[in-house]
């Protein structure tokens, strides 16, 4: 902290320092909170493209069936549902 005279003439103590830790808290977590957003965007876009995959005339998606949804995409993707994707598979069997 230091010491300054403001216009009025009235001494008056500068945060400076302390208000620049709070903004670079708030900075961090407005970042952390913009990258988890991105990757649930991310896993939206790849579900979308998943299921943009499947002759919906031929295939029955299993919406309420988690278990077989999941498999369903598994087998779409090659390769396993990272944690986003499966917590959106969640969230479709459960809406």
């Amino acid at each position: 902290m230091s010491l300054a005279r403001g216009p009025d003439g009235i001494i008056f103590v500068k945060k400076y320092k302390m208000i620049q830790d709070i903004l670079t808290a708030i900075e961090m977590d407005v970042k952390h909170k913009i990258y988890a957003e991105q990757k649930k965007l991310i896993a939206v876009k790849n579900l979308k493209e998943l299921l943009n995959q499947i002759d919906h005339e031929v295939e029955v998606v299993p919406l309420k069936d988690q278990e077989r949804l999941c498999n369903l995409l598994v087998s779409l993707k090659g390769q396993a549902l990272n944690d986003d994707e499966y917590r959106l598979v969640e969230r479709i069997a459960t809406s």
